[in-house]
C-alpha cells in the first residue's frame, strides 16, 4: 500500500489500515526509540513513545505532507523526536533521584551536609572539565553507559573513550584534593 493511500485510510478512519501501519512500521520506531533510551529507559518508557507517534498519525493524519518525505521517515522522524523527549525527562529524573539518595543516606545532619558539600564539590569539578570529556564523565558514572555505548553515540573510538574516562578521573582527583574534599590516599 503507497502512503499516500495509507494516509487517506487512516483519514477516513479505516482501522485496518491503522493496524497495516502498525504492523509495518513497528520494528523500525522500536529500533530508532530503543537506540536512544536503551540505557535510561525501560521497555515500557520505549512502547509508550512508539505508542504515542502512533497515537498522533491516528489524530492528525493530516500533518504527513508526501513533499517532504516517505512516511517511514515521518514516522522515524516523530519517534526520534518523542525519544529523545522522554531521554531529557528520565535523564532529569536520574538526576533528581541522585540528590535525593545522598539526601536521605544518612540521618545524622552532619554527615548529611559533609555529602552535600562533597557532591556540590564533585559536581563543580565535573562542570569544569572541557567538553567532550565533561558529556564522557556524566554518561559512564551518572547514567551508568558502557564506554563502547558513549562511543557509539559521541562518535569518538572506543578507546579515545576510555583514554578521556582516565585522564578526566586523574583530572578531577586533583581539583578535589586541592578542594580538600577528598584526600588523596
Amino acid at each position: 500500500m503507497r502512503d499516500n493511500e495509507l494516509i487517506q485510510k487512516i483519514i477516513n478512519g479505516e482501522q485496518e489500515a491503522f493496524g497495516y501501519m502498525i504492523d509495518t512500521y513497528s520494528k523500525l520506531l522500536w529500533v530508532v526509540v530503543g537506540g536512544i533510551l536503551n540505557n535510561i529507559g525501560t521497555v515500557q518508557d520505549i512502547e509508550e513513545c512508539i505508542s504515542d507517534v502512533f497515537v498522533e498519525v491516528w489524530r492528525k493524519p493530516k500533518a504527513f505532507n508526501k513533499q517532504k518525505g516517505t512516511l517511514k521517515n515521518f514516522l522515524a522522524v516523530m519517534a526520534k523526536s518523542k525519544a529523545l523527549d522522554r531521554y531529557r525527562v528520565l535523564s532529569q529524573k536520574k538526576i533528581v533521584e541522585i540528590n535525593e539518595a545522598i539526601k536521605s543516606s544518612d540521618d545524622d545532619l552532619l554527615d548529611y551536609v559533609i555529602d552535600k558539600e562533597m557532591y556540590g564539590a564533585l559536581y563543580e569539578a565535573i562542570d569544569s572539565l572541557a567538553e567532550p570529556n565533561k558529556e564522557i564523565i556524566i554518561r559512564r558514572y551518572f547514567f551508568e553507559e558502557k564506554p563502547a555505548y558513549i562511543a557509539e553515540r559521541t562518535d569518538i573510538p572506543v578507546k579515545e573513550v576510555e583514554n578521556r574516562l582516565y585522564q578526566s578521573k586523574l583530572k578531577l582527583r586533583t581539583i578535589l584534593s586541592e578542594k580538600e574534599i577528598f584526600n588523596n590516599e
